[in-house]
C-alpha cells in the first residue's frame, strides 16, 4: 500500500506540473490531487490500529556515494540521520494542505495560460519541499519521503517551468537563462534548510551532520583525512555542491532539452505556419 500511495503522490506532482503549463489539464490535476489527499488521510487513520500506541516511527536517511561496510566498490549508502515519532493519523496533513492549496489555485486559474515561468512553478517546488519535510517530521511511511524524495516534485516543477518558458521566451538566450535560474531557485530552499538542519542536528533527509565517509568525486576514494562534522568542507561537498551545482546541472540537461523542443514547436509548429498566399 505504501508503494502504491507513493506512486499516486508522484502522479499528483506530475499532473500538477503539467496542468500549470497546459490549462486543459487543470481539472484532471485537481482530481488527482484530491484523490491522493483522501487516500493519504485514509492510510493515516488506518494506521491508528497498526500499532499498540497508535504512533508511527520513521528513521530518516541521507543517501550518498561511499563504501558500505567492507565493500570494495562504491555504492549508494543509506546513512541514518534522525528518528521521528508521531501519532499515525498526522503524517498526511502536510500533503493534504499542499493538495488543497493547489486545487484552489488550479480552479481559480481555469484555462488562463501563465505568462511567467517562475512564480507558480517555483511556488509549487517550494510548497512541495515544505510538505515533504513536514511529512518526515510527522513520521510518514518511508516510501513516501525517501529515497529520491526531492526529485519526485522538483523535476516536475522544473518541467512546468521549462514548458511555460518555451511558450513565452522571446529568444533562446532568455529561454536558457530562465530554465537555468529556475532549476537553481527551485532547489535553493532545500539547500538552505539542509544548512540549518545540519548546524542544529534537526534530523530529516537533509541533515548531513553525521555523514563523513563520502567518496571524493574527483578521486573516487574516501577523503583523507576524514571530513570533520560541521566543517566547511563537509557542507560544501554534501550541501552546496549537491544542491546548487550538481543537481541543477543535471536537471538543466533534461529541462533545457524539453524546453528547446517545445520552443521550436511553438515557433515553427503547424499552428504557426503561414497560411498559403491567396491566388
Amino acid at each position: 500500500m505504501d508503494v502504491l500511495l507513493a506512486l499516486l503522490h508522484v502522479a499528483a506532482y506530475l499532473t500538477l506540473a503539467l496542468a500549470l503549463a497546459v490549462p486543459p489539464l487543470r481539472r484532471s490535476a485537481a482530481l488527482v490531487l484530491g484523490a491522493a489527499a483522501l487516500l493519504s488521510l485514509g492510510h493515516g487513520f488506518a494506521g491508528l490500529g497498526a500499532a499498540a500506541d497508535g504512533t508511527r516511527t520513521l528513521t530518516t536517511v541521507h543517501t550518498y556515494a561511499g563504501f558500505e561496510g567492507s565493500a570494495m566498490e562504491v555504492s549508494m549508502v543509506r546513512f541514518p540521520t534522525g528518528t521521528f515519532t508521531a501519532p499515525a493519523f498526522l503524517w498526511p496533513l502536510p500533503f493534504v494542505g499542499f493538495a488543497g492549496l493547489w486545487i484552489v489555485v488550479l480552479l481559480r486559474l481555469g484555462r488562463r495560460p501563465l505568462e511567467s515561468p517562475w512564480f507558480l512553478p517555483l511556488a509549487c517546488a517550494w510548497t512541495a519541499t515544505a510538505a515533504w519535510l513536514g511529512m518526515q517530521v510527522l513520521a510518514a511511511p518511508d516510501a513516501l519521503v525517501q529515497p529520491v524524495g526531492l526529485d519526485r516534485f522538483l523535476w516536475p516543477a522544473g518541467l512546468a517551468l521549462a514548458l511555460i518558458a518555451a511558450r513565452t521566451a522571446p529568444n533562446l538566450f532568455w529561454l536558457f537563462f530562465a530554465v537555468g535560474l529556475g532549476t537553481v531557485a527551485a532547489r535553493l530552499p532545500a539547500a538552505l534548510f539542509s544548512k540549518v538542519a545540519s548546524d542544529r542536528e534537526l534530523g530529516t533527509v537533509l541533515d548531513i551532520s553525521p555523514v563523513r565517509d563520502i567518496v571524493n568525486p574527483l578521486t573516487q576514494m574516501p577523503f583523507s583525512p576524514r571530513l570533520e562534522v560541521g566543517s566547511t568542507a563537509q557542507q560544501f561537498w554534501l550541501i552546496w555542491l549537491e544542491h546548487v551545482v550538481f543537481f541543477p546541472a543535471v536537471y538543466l540537461l533534461s529541462a533545457f532539452g524539453i524546453a528547446f523542443g517545445a520552443y521550436m514547436f511553438h515557433r515553427h509548429g503547424p499552428e504557426t505556419a503561414e497560411a498559403p498566399a491567396a491566388t
